[in-house]
């Protein structure tokens, strides 16, 4: 087994868990539907943190050379971030529908966990990124991505009415569509930025 494979199962098993606490979510939410004001917010935030994690997923995997072995460090930033991404993961939908029948109420009192946790995660493997030389950042398409993902992540975090974070949430997801697209047909990644 590599020190890849060894820290990469772990990390693998963490963001499992995250995305089958959001999956869950959503299922429980279907089931009680008819006792519940659901909304808009809290099942964008729900298909926001499954692709995020998917995303930031990828990353583990873009770092798969860059450590010779496992160290200790390593290990317990892989446990630290991940556990942060589960816990906002797990706050995406509410365990007691009886105590928050009204999602939005709900999305209002947590948002900032979930966004705060991953606005962390993020800024931390931007860094690690930045750092170990990722061509992707250096493109103008990665930096146009990762740019565009701060400024609405910060916007989610400040953003008070519900129009507002409906939009941002929309944006935020038309993201994920958009960037892969682009890359795809080869805009922005002709040239370096630095």
């Amino acid at each position: 087994m590599t020190v890849f494979e060894f820290v990469f199962s772990l990390y693998s098993l963490l963001f499992g868990l995250a995305l089958a606490q959001v999956f869950a979510g959503f299922g429980n939410t279907l089931q009680e539907r008819h006792k519940l004001h659901v909304g808009w917010l809290t099942p964008l935030l729900g298909l926001f943190v499954i692709l995020d994690l998917t995303s930031f997923w990828e990353i583990g995997w873009q770092l798969r050379g860059m450590f010779a072995r496992p160290y200790f460090l390593l290990l317990m930033s892989c446990v630290l971030l991940a556990g942060i991404y589960y816990l906002a993961a797990r706050l995406v939908f509410p365990r007691n529908f009886v105590e928050w029948p009204d999602f939005d109420v709900y999305y209002f009192r947590h948002r900032r966990w979930v966004f705060g946790g991953i606005l962390f995660c993020n800024v931390v493997a931007t860094a690690v990124m930045t750092a170990v030389g990722s061509p992707f950042i250096s493109l103008p398409l990665g930096f146009a991505n990762d740019l565009t993902y701060f400024v609405l992540l910060i916007a989610l975090l400040a953003a008070r009415s519900e129009r507002a974070n409906v939009v941002l949430l929309l944006l935020m997801l038309a993201r994920y569509a958009v960037f892969p697209l682009l890359f795809f047909l080869g805009i922005g990644v002709r040239s370096r930025l630095f």
